[in-house]
């Protein structure tokens, strides 16, 4: 049977792109050699919540002899948003110079974020990262290429 349903007129769109909290994305780009903090990521249009935080990058370092991590902490306002931060950490003897991710498990060596309480947010709010980055002088290859996504669910009230 084949049926014939209108396609949602502009009330629809409107109402959509009131509602939709698309993700921000800050990106680190080519080698990663400081810390950093305060870096801005954006700001909120509407109320909120963040469902997620997660990092990838291309380029997972190599170092053999040290340790190599990069971690970050995302706030809102400056105050935490997150009860454990995601980090990223190349481990001695595996295949260097690899892509790796906190989206997904199964990659090695990662910790994925968990929230905390205070991943609520208003209208204006800003939202910034710190990146810690743990490493010596010069590894043999430096970490490269970072994103962070945080993903937002809109305010049900």
């Amino acid at each position: 049977m084949n049926r014939k349903v209108p396609l949602p007129g502009v009330a629809f769109s409107k109402i959509a792109s009131e509602n939709v909290m698309a993700p921000l994305v800050a990106v680190v780009s080519g080698e990663l050699t400081a810390n950093v903090t305060g870096m801005p990521m954006g700001s909120a249009r509407a109320a909120g919540k963040i469902s997620d935080v997660w990092l990838s990058v291309a380029n997972c370092g190599d170092d053999d002899t040290n340790d190599l991590k990069a971690q970050v902490n995302v706030k809102i306002n400056g105050t935490t948003c997150l009860g454990t931060q995601p980090y990223i950490s190349y481990v001695s003897g595996e295949t260097g110079s690899q892509q790796k991710t906190t989206k997904v498990t199964g990659d090695s060596n990662i910790q994925q974020a968990a929230l905390a309480s205070t991943n609520t947010f208003s209208p204006g709010d800003v939202f910034s990262y710190d990146l810690a980055l743990t490493r010596v002088a010069s590894p043999t290859v430096e970490m490269a290429n970072l994103t962070i996504t945080v993903e937002f669910e809109p305010d049900e009230g």
